[in-house]
């Protein structure tokens, strides 16, 4: 796919195709996936689960499963293909160092078994030159960017509160200020009150220090205040990808609107009814022919059951895959 992007660019994917080999044949988990995202910017990446957004990320990090493939596509972080690198030359020069990641459970990342203080210290001399005096005043000035105590790097992760947690990682994340931050489903865990409070502070972080950052999450509503682009994802392809103000004022592709109307909207006197996606979503070992959305669309036409629509441009910056916009 050729979008009419920026000359800014500091991530982009190109016809992603990512497979998991199992006895019955190939999962396409991520099916020609095409996204760019601009440097200070942030992307939210949305879609229920399954829809492919978990292994797209792994994929940009090289930690996919065994029984995974990238099958095809490239993936250039500032210009340079990161699939085609030296494994260990990708995580020494460019994971952590350029590009980090926020994943959805903060015990993924820590180690229970060792202090916080000594997991974010190796962190930093993994990557660089530095002496440990100099490393700790780097530990204690990134918790503090979090709010987190200082006092909190000589304990435990499990001494700390959920939410604490999740902000250490984030801390780790930008420990050696990279570029970019990969967040994926991190605000899942934890409660709606701590949820807000870690999203705001992400949004502030990303605003002050100018970092890029893909947001992804099943929740759409997260997006509309945090991010500058949104991209759609459903069975393993993008069905929308627009600026956040376009695609949530002009939702144009049917799971789209079916995922926004799904927001309840907590500001309204009147009870609003609310609304789901009817059905499943298919089975990508065997996808349906068509439009994957077709099954479950309220304005399925014979041709979304027989031909793939092709992610075209609306206006401006404004992307659909759907046989009903492109016939308006």
């Amino acid at each position: 796919m050729i979008f009419e992007e920026s000359t800014d660019v500091i991530l982009k994917v190109d016809s992603l195709r990512t497979y998991y080999k199992t006895k019955r044949g190939s999962v396409k988990a991520v099916d020609d996936v095409s996204l760019f995202v601009d440097r200070a910017k942030v992307l939210g990446v949305a879609g229920e689960s399954g829809c492919g957004k978990s292994t797209l990320v792994s994929t940009i990090f090289r930690v996919l499963p065994r029984n995974a493939q990238v099958v095809s596509g490239e993936v250039k972080f500032k210009g340079q293909d990161i699939l085609s690198m030296d494994l260990k030359t990708f995580r020494k020069t460019i994971v952590w160092k350029d590009i980090a990641y926020i994943p959805q459970a903060s015990m993924d990342v820590l180690d229970p078994v060792y202090k916080v203080k000594d997991q974010m210290m190796e962190t930093i001399m993994e990557h660089e030159d530095v002496s440990k005096a100099e490393a700790m005043e780097r530990i204690y000035k990134a918790l503090e960017s979090v709010g987190v105590p200082p006092e909190k790097a000589d304990m435990f992760p499990h001494e700390l509160s959920g939410g604490q947690r999740q902000r250490v990682v984030i801390a780790m994340a930008l420990l050696l200020n990279p570029s970019m931050v990969v967040s994926d489903e991190a605000t899942t865990a934890l409660d709606v009150i701590t949820q807000a409070k870690i999203l705001k502070m992400m949004k502030d972080l990303q605003e002050s220090r100018k970092f890029s950052m893909m947001f992804v999450t099943h929740d759409l509503a997260l997006l509309a205040n945090i991010s500058d682009s949104v991209l759609i994802m459903y069975a393993g392809k993008v069905v929308e990808f627009g600026d956040v103000e376009k695609i949530f004022r002009n939702p144009l592709h049917p799971y789209t609107r079916a995922l926004i109307d799904a927001i309840p909207d907590l500001r309204l006197r009147k009870k609003k009814k609310l609304v789901s996606v009817p059905g499943y979503p298919p089975d990508l070992e065997n996808p349906p022919k068509g439009c994957r959305f077709a099954p479950r669309c309220p304005i399925a036409m014979p041709i979304c059951r027989e031909k793939e629509p092709e992610l075209t441009k609306v206006e401006g910056f404004h992307y659909v895959a759907c046989h009903a916009v492109s016939r308006k």
